[in-house]
Parts: structure tokens; C-alpha cells; sequence
């Protein structure tokens, strides 16, 4: 008997005025508490802030940062890489990669170029011969801009180097108690002063069809020859000059024709691989080696 009396005072409540606003109130809270708490992980984790990461290789620094802060995230540079190619600031590597997705805030790792090129010792070539004194060049990064050939009795040796026109000896007199290093930059073009021995020698006008402006360079100053003018026909982008390569030479390697060593070789070229004359390209290169 008692618990139909139980029962029946049950079920009046739960149908009673009294228990609907107590469980509409119930499932407010709830609901309040439950968006607050969806609301305040938006609001921490920035999970609804997600954005693509742009590619920016190529941009100057500068206008990274620009294009980054639009997107709300920030750059830093980790890393600077000395790249001849590249003009100074260039964007060249970046992290993570284009493309993916970050949470806004996030920082972007970049590698730039270099503004500067890195300081190396110049090395002494002195009454070495060229290919020797080439070779070492090389190794440091020093680029040959002209051989300039004067009498000496050391035929085709190194008798001397010039920066700028102005001549760098070695044992130059300085105040007391002076310390230098005697460097130049990575990259840096100077001039050889080679002896010609007694009386100028003749040399072969040598081939330089299918090679690029740098490989003919370094061919000319292994015989002792300078490079020219050098004027680029159809090429209207850098990466068209990058890519061009030699379809015509002046003097020409016809015959027998031969050059006195230290004259200079007008080098004309193109993109268009079709004008390059058909040539034996792997035996020229050979001779770079």
C-alpha cells in the first residue's frame, strides 16, 4: 500500500510545474557549461585558426614578413647560405614546407642567401704555373677576372697578383708591430700577372662551342687567353643568360689559326641550343678537368 502511494507521488512530481523548471534550469547549466568550455579550448589551441603556409622561397626577407604577418604568422631565420646565384636576403629554404597547415602564431624557420661573402686567405701562387695556381684559386673560391702577361724568364708562371689594378705582393712593408691576414672575398675576381717568356707565344685558337660563359672562361685562362666581349643573343630572362652557351667565337678555331697567349676571345651566346654547332661537347669539357 505504501508504495502505491510512493509511486503515485512520484509521478505528480515529475508531471508537476515545480519539477519542469528545476529540469529546464538542469539542462541550461549544462548547456552553459559545456559551451563555455568548447568556447575557452577555441580560445587556447587556436583550433579554428588553421592557415596554409605560403611559398616564399624567392622573396626578399622583407616582403616575407609582410606576406607572413597577413597571415598572422612569423618568420625567423635560422640558417644563411653563400649562394653567388642568389642576390642577399633571398629566401632559399623554409620550414615547414609550402603547403602545410599551422595554427596561426606559428614561426616559419627560413634560410636565406648571404648578403656578404665569407673572407678566405689568398693563397700564395707566386712562380707557380697556371693550371697549379688555377687549381688553388679554385679551391678557395677565387675567380680569375684577366691574365695579364709581361717579360719575365718564368714562361707562363704566376709573377704577380692584382686586386682592382693595384698589385698585392707578398712582403709588403708595413708600420711596426702591424698584424694583418691578407684576405679577399669568396668569389672575388682578380687579375694574374704571368711572364710571357723572351718573345710572345702562339698558341691554337682553342674551340669553346656548346660551353657556358664560366666553363670558357676557365678553359681561356688555363691557355693563358682572356675572355672578351661576351653578348647574349635571345636571351631576355637571368635564367636565360644562366642557361646560355656559346654558338660563335671570335677569332673562330678554323684551320690552323692560332692567338698570341694573353689576347682576348669575343665569345657570342643563346638559349636556343639549335644555333650551338654540332661539336664533340664531352672532349672540350675534358680539358677543363
Amino acid at each position: 500500500m505504501f508504495n502505491v502511494y510512493l509511486k503515485s507521488d512520484m509521478i505528480q512530481f515529475l508531471l508537476s510545474k515545480k519539477f519542469a523548471v528545476q529540469a529546464l534550469m538542469a539542462v541550461l547549466v549544462a548547456c552553459i557549461a559545456i559551451s563555455s568550455a568548447y568556447f575557452y579550448l577555441i580560445t587556447y589551441t587556436e583550433q579554428d585558426q588553421v592557415v596554409e603556409v605560403p611559398d616564399l622561397t624567392g622573396y626578399d626577407m622583407y616582403e616575407a614578413e609582410v606576406f607572413l604577418k597577413e597571415s598572422r604568422l612569423e618568420a625567423k631565420i635560422i640558417d644563411s647560405l653563400y649562394l653567388p646565384a642568389k642576390k642577399g636576403g633571398e629566401i632559399v629554404d623554409q620550414e615547414p614546407i609550402p603547403g602545410s597547415s599551422v595554427k596561426t602564431g606559428r614561426k616559419i624557420y627560413l634560410t636565406i642567401a648571404r648578403y656578404e661573402a665569407p673572407m678566405v686567405k689568398l693563397p700564395n701562387i707566386i712562380d707557380q704555373t697556371i693550371p697549379l695556381a688555377m687549381a688553388k684559386l679554385n679551391s678557395y673560391d677565387i675567380k680569375v677576372d684577366q691574365i695579364i702577361h709581361r717579360p719575365s724568364d718564368c714562361t707562363d708562371c704566376v709573377i704577380g697578383i692584382e686586386i682592382k689594378g693595384k698589385k698585392v705582393a707578398v712582403g709588403a712593408k708595413l708600420a711596426k708591430g702591424s698584424k694583418i691576414n691578407l684576405v679577399v672575398a669568396k668569389g672575388s675576381k682578380i687579375n694574374l700577372v704571368v711572364g710571357e717568356g723572351a718573345t710572345g707565344e702562339k698558341i691554337a685558337v682553342p674551340m669553346l662551342y656548346g660551353l657556358t660563359v664560366d666553363e670558357a672562361q676557365k678553359l681561356l685562362n688555363l691557355d693563358g687567353l682572356n675572355i672578351g666581349a661576351t653578348p647574349y643573343l635571345d636571351c631576355e630572362t637571368a635564367e636565360d643568360s644562366l642557361n646560355a652557351h656559346v654558338f660563335r667565337q671570335n677569332p673562330a678555331p678554323e684551320g690552323s689559326a692560332v692567338i698570341s697567349r694573353g689576347s682576348s676571345i669575343d665569345l657570342y651566346l643563346t638559349s636556343d641550343q639549335s644555333q650551338v654547332p654540332d661539336v664533340n661537347l664531352d672532349s672540350i669539357k675534358a680539358l677543363l678537368k
